[in-house]
C-alpha cells in the first residue's frame, strides 16, 4: 500500500508544511539542500518561506554561481535583502560588489530582474550607471563617428559607452570585462524592456547627485536591516553597554502577542536556534518552554541579537561557521546573564531562568552578562594603570604564559575567556559564570603578586640585560641570591645571574628524597615564605593567604620540571625558573 503526502487543508496547514520541510532542508548539506528543494512539489513557496537570513546563508554555502536555480526562484524581498548584505562596504555602495549581484540576478532570472529595476529598484540602478556609464544624445547635425570609440546605440540618438577605470592586474582586467559583458546585457534589455522608459532612466542616471542618492540608499537599507537587528555600528555597539542586575526591573516586561500566524508574512529565522549548543543556563532555560507562540517570538528575538552583535563587531555572517561563532557567543552571555540573575535560587534555577526569559527582553539579559566580563576589564585596566609592572615598563609577557594570556584577553576591547586548550585559538568568549570567576581568581593572583614586588621594591635596572624575565624567575632568583648570601642587588650592581657552581649548592639543598620520590619539602617552602615575608615586610600569614596557592603551583611546577635532573647534570640552558650562567 502507497502513502500519498497530506495535503495542507488550512493555510495554516500549509504554512507549519512548509516550515517544517524548510528545518529539513537546513539540516541538509549545501548541495542536498538544493536538490531537495528543487525536488518539492512548490519549489517557489518553500524557497519564499526561507527568512531573507537563511536563505541567504544556503546560498553561500552552495555557492552563488552554482545557486542560480534558488534565487530565480527567490522573492523580490529576498534579492532585495541579498543587494542589502552583498553589495554595502559598511556605509559604501561598492561597485564591483554591485557588478557581482547584478549580473547573478541577471543570469538567474533576466526579465524578472529588469521588470523589478523598474519598478523598485530605479534609484539603485541610477547610482550605479552614474558611475559606470557615459551618454552623449546625438543631435541632428551630429555624426557618430565624432564620438569616438566604445559608444552603441539602440535608437541612433542615446550613445552609451562604458567609464573606463585604470586596471594594474589581471584580476582587475577580468573584473573590468565582466562588468562591460554585463552593463552591455543590462542596458540592452532594459531598453528592449520599455524604450522611452530606458531613455528617462539614462538622462536621470546622469543628473545623479552620487552622494545624496548614496546617503538616501543608504537610510532605507538602514531601516530594512534594523527590522532584522542588523542597526547601524554606533547603535548597534549599545549591545555591549553594561546593565546591572538591579537596572532590570526598570526595563520593564515584554509582551508576547499570540498570534499563531505571524510567520506567514515574516518568518521565522531558525537556523540561530539550531546553533544553540552545550549545556549553558540559557539553554536549558529555553527548553522549558513550552507555549509555541512564545517559541517563536524568542526565536525571532534571538535571530535579531545575533544579528546586533555581528553588527556591533563589524562582523560579516555569510557562512555557517561565522554565525555558529556568533550564536555561540550570544548563547555564552545570555547563560551567564541568567546565572547572574538567579544566584539566589538554586534550587529553581532553571525555573526561574525560564520565567526570566520570558519577563526580560534577551537583549537586557544579554546586557547583564557581558556586565561581568566588561567589569572584570575594568578592573584590570585600572590596576596597570597604577601596578608596578607598569612603573617599571615591563612587557606583558613578565607574568609568564598563563597570567599573560589572561591578561592579554582582558585588557583588549571586547574581553575574552583565556583557554590553553584550544585547538584553534586560545581566546574565546566566555561561556559561564564559573569561567569569569576563574578568571577573576587568576587576576586577583597577578595584583597580589605585583603588591609583592612593589613591597619588596627590587631595583630593576641590573635586570635590563635578562632575555625572558618573568614574575616567576625574578622571585626565585632573589631568593636564591638571599640563600646563597651573595651581596644585595642595587643600581650600581652588574651581574644579577648566579654563577653555575654557587646555584648547584642551592639546588641540591631543594629537594627531599623518600620513598624514592624527589620533592620540594615543606621545610624549604616555609622557608621561601618567610623570605619573601622579611623582603617586603608583609606578616607570612597574610602572604600566605592571599599567595599560598599560587607559592604552590610554582614549587608544583619545579618539581615537574627539574625532579629528575641531578646536580651533575644540570645545563642552565634548560633551566627557566632561574637566572643562571
Amino acid at each position: 500500500m502507497t502513502h500519498t503526502p497530506l495535503v495542507p487543508r488550512t493555510h495554516a496547514d500549509r504554512i507549519a508544511q512548509l516550515t517544517e520541510t524548510r528545518q529539513r532542508v537546513l539540516l541538509l548539506p549545501a548541495e542536498q539542500a538544493m536538490a531537495a528543494i528543487l525536488k518539492h512539489p512548490q519549489p517557489a513557496a518553500l524557497v519564499h518561506s526561507f527568512p531573507e537570513e537563511e536563505l541567504h546563508f544556503l546560498i553561500h554555502d552552495i555557492g552563488p554561481n552554482d545557486a542560480l536555480p534558488l534565487i530565480a526562484l527567490a522573492s523580490s524581498r529576498q534579492w532585495e535583502y541579498l543587494l542589502d548584505m552583498e553589495t554595502w562596504s559598511r556605509d559604501r555602495l561598492s561597485h564591483q560588489l554591485a557588478t557581482r549581484w547584478l549580473q547573478l540576478l541577471l543570469r538567474a532570472d533576466p526579465d524578472r530582474l529588469i521588470q523589478w529595476c523598474y519598478d523598485e529598484k530605479l534609484e539603485y540602478l541610477e547610482w550605479y550607471l552614474f558611475g559606470n556609464v557615459e551618454l552623449i544624445i546625438r543631435e541632428h547635425d551630429q555624426s557618430s563617428s565624432d564620438f569616438g570609440d566604445g559608444f552603441f546605440t539602440d535608437d541612433d540618438t542615446f550613445y552609451v559607452r562604458m567609464l573606463d577605470y585604470p586596471v594594474g592586474t589581471p584580476k582587475e582586467e577580468r573584473a573590468k570585462a565582466r562588468r562591460n559583458e554585463m552593463l552591455s546585457q543590462l542596458l540592452h534589455r532594459l531598453s528592449g524592456f520599455d524604450h522611452p522608459r530606458y531613455q528617462g532612466l539614462l538622462l536621470e542616471a546622469m543628473s545623479v547627485i552620487p552622494a545624496e542618492t548614496e546617503e538616501e540608499l543608504l537610510r532605507l537599507r538602514n531601516v530594512r536591516l534594523a527590522e532584522k537587528g542588523f542597526l547601524p555600528f554606533h547603535e548597534a555597539i549599545g549591545v555591549y553597554q553594561p546593565l546591572r542586575r538591579g537596572d532590570l526591573a526598570a526595563r520593564g516586561k515584554k509582551v508576547f502577542r499570540k498570534i499563531a500566524l505571524e510567520a506567514d508574512r515574516f518568518p521565522v529565522p531558525q537556523m540561530a536556534t539550531a546553533f544553540l549548543e552545550g549545556d549553558n543556563l540559557f539553554v536549558r532555560a529555553l527548553k522549558g518552554v513550552q507555549e509555541q507562540h512564545v517559541i517563536q517570538q524568542l526565536q525571532a528575538e534571538l535571530a535579531n541579537l545575533c544579528n546586533q552583535v555581528a553588527s556591533a563587531d563589524q562582523a560579516v555572517i555569510r557562512a555557517r561557521d561565522q554565525l555558529k561563532a556568533v550564536v555561540s557567543k550570544v548563547s555564552g552571555y545570555l547563560g551567564i546573564g541568567l546565572e547572574r540573575m538567579t544566584a539566589k535560587s538554586d534550587a529553581e534555577r532553571e525555573i526561574n531562568a525560564c520565567a526570566l526569559l520570558q519577563r526580560h527582553l534577551l537583549v537586557d539579559i544579554f546586557r547583564t552578562g557581558f556586565a561581568g566580563a566588561l567589569q572584570l576589564k575594568w578592573t584590570a585596566a585600572r590596576w596597570r594603570k597604577e601596578s608596578w609592572f607598569q612603573s617599571q615598563q615591563l612587557e606583558l609577557t613578565f607574568w609568564d604564559e598563563m597570567w599573560l594570556g589572561l591578561l592579554g584577553g582582558l585588557l583588549i576591547d571586547k574581553p575574552k575567556f583565556f583557554d590553553p586548550s584550544g585547538s584553534v585559538s586560545h581566546y574565546r568568549e566566555f561561556q559561564t559564570r564559573a569561567e569569569l570567576a576563574a578568571t577573576k581568581r587568576g587576576l586577583n593572583q597577578v595584583v597580589a603578586v605585583d603588591q609583592l614586588l612593589q613591597q619588596m621594591a627590587p631595583p630593576m635596572q641590573p635586570f635590563d640585560q635578562v632575555g625572558l624575565l618573568t614574575y616567576k624567575n625574578l622571585l626565585l632568583t632573589l631568593w636564591a641570591r638571599a640563600w646563597l648570601k651573595m651581596a644585595p642587588l642595587d643600581q650600581t650592581t652588574k651581574i644579577v645571574w648566579i654563577a653555575l657552581g654557587p646555584f648547584k649548592t642551592f639546588f641540591a639543598s631543594l629537594w627531599t628524597q623518600h620513598a624514592g620520590r624527589r620533592f620540594i619539602g615543606n621545610e624549604k617552602k616555609a622557608e621561601f615564605l618567610t623570605w619573601a615575608a622579611d623582603s617586603s615586610g608583609l606578616p607570612p600569614a597574610d602572604l600566605s593567604q592571599r599567595l599560598g596557592t599560587v607559592f604552590e603551583a610554582l614549587f608544583a611546577e619545579m618539581e615537574h620540571e627539574l625532579a629528575a635532573v641531578a646536580v651533575s647534570r644540570l645545563d642552565p640552558r634548560q633551566v627557566h625558573h632561574f637566572l643562571i650562567r
